[in-house]
């Protein structure tokens, strides 16, 4: 068995068990590999890191289920690739949402209440963050608003990266359970 292949299989077995070290041992390995697959997809900086960070937060939540059957590098990257479609699907249906919108009402009006949507939404975004515990709220915002990576968020805030990815989750959860719910009432007013 060659070396590095050993080290994968005690990180892999260390992440299994919960060890922050071996977690951050394979962050520190592939993050620049995944970041680089995903970048060479979506020519969006901030995109391409969302899609890591979430294949990590995903690996570290699941870590006492996950059964790697190839490499650790081949399981990550097949992730990536399955979060780059989610994210492109996501965007594909977004498209189609605007063109339904454009197609619904005469331009001037709809550049008008296209843009009214585009406030109320930004101000339910910032009342559904602000409406999270203060630990989740500055997680969330160093994150997505300050382009930290989990390991600098756990260092600014002096806690565990298990405490980090915990917090992501959850506002995560939360956001998109209720923005969810927001774009689905906005829908069907528009249609009305």
């Amino acid at each position: 068995m060659n070396q590095s292949y050993r080290e994968e299989e005690d990180w892999i077995i260390a992440l299994q068990n919960g060890d922050e070290k071996g977690f951050e041992q394979i962050y520190q390995k592939y993050w620049p590999k995944l970041f680089s697959a995903a970048y060479n997809h979506t020519r969006i900086r901030e995109t391409a890191q969302e899609i890591v960070q979430e294949v990590f937060v995903s690996l570290w939540v699941n870590r006492s289920t996950v059964t790697i059957h190839t490499n650790l590098q081949g399981y990550l990257l097949r992730a990536v690739r399955n979060k780059i479609y989610d994210h492109f699907d996501k965007q594909n249906v977004r498209s189609k949402y605007e063109l339904f919108v454009s197609v619904q009402q005469p331009n001037a009006i709809n550049f008008t209440e296209q843009e009214v949507i585009y406030t109320e939404l930004d101000e339910l975004v910032h009342t559904e963050i602000n409406v999270l515990p203060e630990t989740t709220r500055q997680v969330f915002q160093l994150s997505r608003f300050n382009g930290f990576t989990i390991p600098e968020i756990a260092d600014e805030m002096q806690v565990s990266v298990k405490t980090v990815e915990y917090h992501l989750t959850k506002a995560l959860k939360h956001l998109r359970l209720r923005l969810s719910e927001l774009l689905f009432l906005l829908a069907t007013l528009l249609v009305i």
